[in-house]
């Protein structure tokens, strides 16, 4: 059971490192290729299309992972539904660009990127039924070919001169070659049925999980929305480029995780003790991992930037440091959602995701136009800042998931972090040193200072992590 539980986080965080490394490969080629302009307008386009894909993807994904039993007529109405939905969508949304902007480029750019939510949705009952049996080695082959496959062509639109078709190309041909993959692998033959009682189900146990996504994805997405409104595309490239150096390892990451967490909760639902373990346990091992990587981050950069991406991206140095502190803070509490849908209690936030999401949003347009990218970094961790308490109290009256047990899951990597930022922060202008030199120097000192002061806090840290994949 052990070997097989490790072998199944292999395998996701194969996918999920894969990515991150294609990823970076793709990012630093834009950063050098597109100008801010060009790489706002496509990450524009493309997060509206995400952003609705997501509510779709929400709706359905989860309560089919959640049910427990997996039937055909839940297989035929979520395939059957979700090609609907997203035909529908295709045309609503190259219609209202249409009436947007006279601009045809614009016009063509969005009609095109709506067609990934097609490729998007019909993965979505593939996915669930992968994760419900634990074949994370499909799930990630087909992930990693379709960002293969789906970073050349951007790569290569990039070097035609073709500016922001390069993120469109990327994000389409990446879906397509997903969904290709997921069906040479289960070559079903799914009918054409819709059970509407089954519909009705599926939309009732979905929505509040959607309504969370769509707080959150609201959020990541909107703000570029609102932030090319109010302060324009520019603002929101180098906006971006900070988003996106935290997002890569954060999403790879994360994903990762929850993918595996949530059926390992479910499982454990009906038995309260053992699930505030896991929890517990989870974050533990998580924020031990990535709070110091995000506060990393922050400190490095000042080098980071300049040296990977180029000067013109300079302005987005004090974006990326607050994204990376928001970050930090997101790791805390980064299974409550996750918790809550296990449990089937994720309407207990709803009304804080959403509220929230709508005060960082307003901080992004009231303040966008006076300072640009950092308005919505700041509305960004204003909001976390708000939000994590909220999340605790919600797994506090769904599971009895007290303070005490948040505080013991995360204080070890919160004090030694803060120990590894003093350190490099003294350490760093004695050094001398600059360029690539320097930003090393300055990762070893950090990864350092931070194993000494959480051993020194935690000395049987490596077995007890070890038992959390072991022995639970």
């Amino acid at each position: 059971m052990a070997n097989h539980r490790l072998i199944t986080l292999g395998w996701i965080f194969t996918e999920k490192f894969g990515l991150i490394f294609l990823s970076m490969i793709t990012f630093v080629v834009y950063a050098r290729l597109l100008s801010p302009a060009e790489l706002g307008v496509g990450t524009v386009i493309i997060a509206i299309v995400e952003l609705i894909g997501l509510v779709y993807s929400s709706v359905l994904e989860d309560p089919l992972v959640r049910l427990e039993r997996l039937e055909d007529k839940h297989i035929t109405t979520a395939f059957w539904a979700a090609v609907l939905v997203s035909l529908v969508s295709i045309v609503v949304i190259s219609g209202a660009v249409m009436l947007y902007t006279p601009d045809p480029v614009l016009q063509w750019m969005t009609a095109v990127a709506s067609v990934k939510i097609l490729f998007t949705m019909m993965a979505r009952v593939y996915v669930a039924q992968m994760r419900r049996n634990g074949n994370f080695k499909m799930l990630a082959s087909r992930t990693l070919l379709g960002k293969v496959f789906g970073g050349v062509a951007g790569i290569a639109v990039a070097l035609w001169g073709l500016g922001a078709w390069a993120v469109i190309a990327q994000a389409v041909i990446m879906e397509l070659v997903s969904i290709i993959v997921l069906m040479l692998g289960d070559r079903r033959r799914i009918a054409f049925h819709i059970d509407g009682p089954v519909l009705r189900e599926l939309l009732k146990s979905g929505a509040p999980v959607a309504i969370n996504a769509l707080s959150s994805q609201t959020l990541q997405r909107g703000v570029n929305v609102v932030l090319g409104m109010t302060a324009g595309v520019n603002a929101v490239g180098m906006f971006n480029m900070a988003m996106r150096i935290i997002e890569l390892p954060r999403t790879a990451i994360y994903n990762g995780l929850l993918s595996y967490a949530l059926p390992a909760f479910a499982r454990r639902s009906a038995e309260p003790s053992r699930l505030l373990g896991i929890i517990g346990d989870s974050t533990a091992v998580s924020g031990f991992l990535l709070t110091p990587l995000f506060i990393g981050i922050a400190l490095t950069a000042n080098d980071l930037i300049p040296l990977i991406f180029g000067a013109k991206w300079t302005d987005a140095i004090p974006l990326l440091q607050v994204l990376a502190c928001t970050a930090a803070i997101g790791n805390t509490a980064m299974y409550a959602t996750t918790a809550l849908v296990a449990v089937n209690r994720s309407h207990l936030t709803i009304k804080a995701e959403v509220a929230t999401t709508v005060l960082a949003l307003a901080l992004v347009y009231t303040l966008g136009n006076l300072y640009g990218g950092m308005a919505a970094a700041l509305a960004l961790l204003a909001r976390m800042l708000i939000i994590t308490p909220l999340q605790i109290r919600g797994l506090i009256a769904a599971i009895g998931y007290g303070w005490q047990r948040f505080f013991d899951s995360n204080y070890r990597s919160v004090i030694a972090s803060v120990v590894m930022a003093a350190t490099v922060l003294s350490v760093s202008p004695q050094l001398g040193l600059h360029g690539y030199l320097h930003l090393f120097c300055n990762i070893v000192v950090g990864a350092l200072s931070y194993a000494v002061a959480y051993s020194v806090m935690h000395p049987r840290w490596p077995q007890e992590f070890k038992s959390v994949f072991t022995a639970r």
